[in-house]
């Protein structure tokens, strides 16, 4: 019985909602079908929309370069145009002597997790603790690290490690 009466409330609104519709839409939609909208059927000749002939010709138009510079997708050399740059480049053909530097030699490849300190006798330790790229050593100042790295000092934010031939380098803890 319910649902008779819930489908009886919605077929009685759906139909309130058509009518309501049909007699409330404004008097041009219900005009002739020369008002229609869609397209035209061919061979009408109706009054061309504003701007279409602009739109026309300036497709019928060639772009043009804005100037007649440097291609930067062709390969070549660059104009020079000042005297001075052409001054420039004829002192730069003079054969010029390489400067040879020796190779920097390579970073230590450890990296400072973090400082521990502990209490001996009253006076405060400190221990590193360095991560080798996988493996972690934990440190004092004077023990000897994997690649011939010795640890030099220990710091509250800092290590200094010397490599074999005794150049030092500070590793710092992260931010």
């Amino acid at each position: 019985m319910q649902t008779r009466v819930v489908m009886l409330i919605g077929l009685v609104s759906l139909a309130g909602g058509w009518l309501a519709g049909s007699t409330s839409a404004p008097p041009s939609a219900q005009a002739s079908g020369s008002d229609r909208r869609g397209p035209k059927p061919l061979g009408t000749s109706e009054p061309v929309a504003p701007y279409t002939q602009q739109l026309r010709l300036k497709l019928q138009e060639q772009p043009r370069s804005p100037s007649p510079g440097r291609n930067p997708f062709a390969f070549g050399s660059r104009r020079i145009a000042s005297p001075v740059a052409r001054a420039a480049q004829a002192d730069m053909t003079e054969p010029v002597m390489a400067i040879v530097t020796p190779p920097a030699p390579p970073r230590a490849r450890f990296e400072l997790s973090g400082v521990a300190s502990s209490q001996v006798d009253g006076v405060a330790i400190l221990t590193a603790i360095l991560s080798d790229g996988g493996t972690m050593v934990f440190a004092k100042a004077g023990d000897t690290l994997a690649g011939g790295y010795r640890v030099v000092s220990v710091e509250d934010s800092a290590v200094v490690i010397a490599d074999a031939t005794g150049q030092e380098q500070s590793v710092r803890l992260r931010p």
